[in-house]
């Protein structure tokens, strides 16, 4: 019955329910009122594909129709489908991504992820991520964590773990007459263990980046400080060498040391992909800076194009292995970042010297270091013959308001040969000559206290 049309409005205004009577306290919570026959003016109940499309929200685990309905439909379904279906059952099948986005963000709504994202990548790896870092230690399942790994790999490009749950070991039993001491310094005790990793990134072949955070967290019942210091990353640097997806490696603000420094410069020797390094704010010394120097000129080897080491104080000895190894250098890195690093006289001199025969770098910054006197001219002279260096960092480095104007200048002028052939210089410049440390070049990593025989003679730059 459709209505005014079959019921006069008379007989409807003489028996409709007053008003008084309608907002009274006995009626006013009443939710069904027969006597209202405007109910449906501003409402239109839902088709019947809807309410097919609910239900079947509700029984993905059992029913998946995703292959046998309408796209129309489809993209229905992704809007009703709920954030906690199994991921056993929603990561094959479901490619839309604001589902995906729809669930990262009903999961984890305080984390805030900007600019373009691939929202089932992100889902599944902040999944992993969870799963790995509440894992028990005492009752991990290593087939558990396979099987998860496993179906999530074809979309996790990145993991990032934060702290891992510790188990602590028994105490060691008491030394007997024939037990035999490890007297290694580098030796670390272990006293606390965490779940295996090893079987869990062998299955995520496409990860590109994976962030590590050892420290301060949440405090808990088994809270340990820990740092990362020079045994983890040789640990780390193990199980990464093989991974050549890897393109980037961030250490900066850790306490890696010569050992750990060693370690990265056998990465760099044998890594295929690497391509930025940074390890600013660490405690290396001559002997890591000889690792890595020693690395960065062999061929073939990881192809370098930027190296970040600021907040490193370097000596005069340092900077003699840095500056030497990039007068050596000729393709890698196109970017070295050492602002910071306490070089003054001498040491600027060398830093500011390796421009001369460089012909690899096309930006270096030495901000926050002094550059004023002579290592001003050295940098000035350098910059005459180095026709490839197209940005510098000089900041708080006291260079004159002279020496800066002429460093723009020169800057212009490389800028404006972008394209052209320059003439290759194959004279070694005087500022390195005859000085022991020079022979970094036969540097044995495997032998550090090996000295070499003679200076090797010098293949000319085609």
């Amino acid at each position: 019955m459709k209505i005014p049309y079959v019921v006069n409005k008379n007989t409807l205004k003489t028996y409709a329910t007053p008003e008084a009577m309608s907002n009274s306290v006995a009626e006013a919570n009443r939710k069904i009122r027969a006597e209202d026959f405007k109910w449906d003016t501003t409402f239109t109940p839902a088709p019947l594909t809807f309410c097919a499309a609910l239900m079947l929200s509700r029984l993905f685990d059992r029913l998946n129709p995703l292959q046998k309905i309408l796209q129309k439909d489809v993209d229905m379904l992704m809007d009703l489908y709920p954030s906690t279906i199994q991921l056993k059952f929603s990561v094959p099948y479901i490619k839309d991504e604001q589902y995906w986005k729809r669930s990262f963000r009903s999961k984890y709504p305080s984390r805030v992820e900007l600019g373009k994202i691939f929202w089932k990548g992100k889902f599944l790896s902040a999944c992993l991520q969870d799963y790995l870092e509440s894992a028990n230690p005492d009752v991990f399942r290593e087939d558990e964590a396979v099987e998860l790994a496993s179906l999530v790999s074809p979309y996790i490009f990145f993991l990032g773990l934060s702290q891992l749950q510790i188990v602590r070991q028994p105490p060691p039993a008491l030394p007997s007459e024939m037990t035999v001491e490890d007297t290694c310094e580098y030796s670390v005790t272990k006293v606390y263990d965490h779940i295996p990793m090893e079987p869990v990134l062998a299955k995520l072949y496409n990860l590109r980046e994976i962030s590590l955070v050892f420290g301060i967290n949440n405090l808990h019942d088994k809270y340990l400080t820990s740092n990362l210091d020079c045994s983890k990353v040789k640990l780390i640097l193990q199980h990464l060498v093989k991974k050549e997806s890897i393109e980037e490696l961030d250490f900066n603000h850790c306490q890696i040391g010569n050992y750990g420094m060693k370690a990265l410069g056998g990465f760099i020797f044998l890594h295929n992909n690497v391509k930025v390094i940074r390890i600013a704010n660490n405690r290396f010394e001559e002997q890591g800076i000889q690792g890595v120097a020693y690395a960065l000129q062999m061929k073939p080897a990881a192809p370098i194009e930027l190296l970040d080491f600021s907040l490193n104080p370097m000596s005069l000895e340092c900077a003699t292995m840095f500056a030497a190894a990039f007068v050596r250098c000729k393709e890698k890195p196109q970017t070295l970042i050492v602002n910071s690093c306490g070089f003054s006289g001498a040491s600027a001199e060398k830093m500011a010297g390796l421009l001369v025969l460089n012909r690899g770098l096309t930006r270096l910054d030495m901000a926050a270091n002094d550059l004023s006197g002579e290592a001003e001219k050295t940098l000035i002279r350098a910059l005459e013959r180095n026709k490839k260096i197209l940005k510098m960092d000089l900041r708080l480095t006291k260079i004159s308001e002279e020496g800066q104007a002429k460093v723009e200048e020169l800057l212009l002028r490389n800028k404006n040969l972008v394209g052209e052939e320059t003439e290759p210089s194959d004279d070694i410049p005087p500022l390195y000559l005859n000085e022991p440390e020079y022979l970094i070049w036969e540097y044995n990593p495997n032998n550090p206290d090996y000295i070499p025989g003679r200076y090797p003679s010098r293949v000319p730059e085609v």
